[in-house]
């Protein structure tokens, strides 16, 4: 009996372990790419399933051109933003209305130092109208760093978005998933099926040693969002671990104003999307001391109120307002605007 060639059974073995690890591989990447893209922040973050988490009612239409951002010798309006002001969709209100709006991030500006308004009238912006918004989780660190900033150090000139990044105002736009890890697919599975399969009111997704995305049970989940698991909402982590909206931050506006008296100065403070939906009582009285003392208008009343009657007021997969919400937001300011004191 001729014995087994030693050199054919290593090859067969090893034929039988690379086929393996490419099918898995394959298996992988197919799951993959079958999986919708992430279209919210929070889905992205949480590695969760849009389908389970995107909204499924149709936005309302934002004109595109009215989604631009006029350079800074140009503006009757400055606004100095995040990532809510970024799309320039709640600017488009404004701009509806004849108003040349000019937008600047929270990054390209900085803090916003004592000398705000030499900055600007060195680069030609000749109105007094400024408004400064900020989410709620990120308000107070940003007013520390303006309070204690002097000049600001950046050399280089404030650059306007001069046009919104392009994005969708759609629900259930998807596609083939190309841009994601081998793992994803996966991942999102899994975590999905214990979001939607766990039997505690709240599960937290963690990522790296730190919480990233809260599922929250609610009773009224289906009349306040369009999702397909509409019983189970998505909230960012940090909106419970940042410093709320409250009294003491209000002082800190009010300095922060009068160290500008040439110009005027109007606060957007947007609730986080945890205050409107978990912590509605919270929100609907600590608002007004915004309007009692002049700053800006009350978004959390509104909102809390808003939420009530519009599906998705906040976008079910993101941290951020849709397109419902962003138009909410302009129509209060440029109601705000309007009132004698500020005209």
């Amino acid at each position: 009996m001729k014995p087994p060639d030693t050199n054919d059974t290593a090859q067969r073995l090893w034929l039988r372990v690379f086929g393996t690890c490419l099918a898995v591989v394959a298996t992988l990447l197919l799951w993959t790419v079958l999986t919708p893209p992430f279209q919210g922040d929070l889905t992205r973050i949480g590695r969760l399933s849009e389908t389970a988490f995107g909204p499924n009612v149709q936005a309302p239409a934002t004109d595109p051109a009215l989604r631009l951002s006029s350079a800074l010798d140009e503006a009757d309006v400055l606004v100095i933003g995040d990532s809510f002001s970024a799309p320039l969709r709640w600017q488009a209100v404004l701009v509806a209305q004849g108003l040349k709006v000019a937008t600047v991030h929270w990054e390209m500006l900085g803090p916003v130092c004592a000398d705000l308004e030499s900055t600007l009238r060195r680069q030609g912006f000749h109105s007094r109208t400024v408004v400064i918004e900020s989410v709620e989780r990120a308000l107070a660190d940003r007013l520390d760093r303006s309070l204690a900033c002097a000049t600001r150090r950046d050399p280089h000139p404030l650059q306007t978005r001069q046009m919104a990044p392009r994005d969708h105002e759609t629900a259930g736009v998807f596609g083939l998933n190309t841009r994601e890890s081998l793992f994803t697919g996966l991942l999102t599975t899994r975590h999905t099926w214990r979001a939607l399969h766990a039997n505690a009111p709240e599960v937290v997704n963690r990522h790296d040693g730190a919480e990233q995305v809260r599922i929250q049970r609610m009773t009224d989940g289906c009349q306040r969002f369009s999702h397909r698991a509409c019983d189970r909402g998505l909230f960012f982590a940090q909106d419970r671990t940042a410093p709320p909206f409250s009294p003491a931050l209000v002082e800190r506006m009010q300095r922060l104003s009068a160290r500008h008296p040439g110009l005027a100065i109007t606060w957007l403070v947007v609730p986080n999307k945890t205050s409107i939906y978990l912590e509605p009582d919270r929100a609907a009285s600590i608002g007004a001391v915004l309007e009692t003392t002049g700053l800006g208008p009350d978004l959390f009343s509104h909102f809390v109120h808003l939420s009530r009657q519009t599906r998705d007021l906040y976008s079910p997969n993101d941290t951020h307002t849709s397109t419902a919400g962003h138009q909410a937001l302009g129509q209060r300011l440029i109601d705000w605007l309007d009132r004698p004191m500020h005209r």
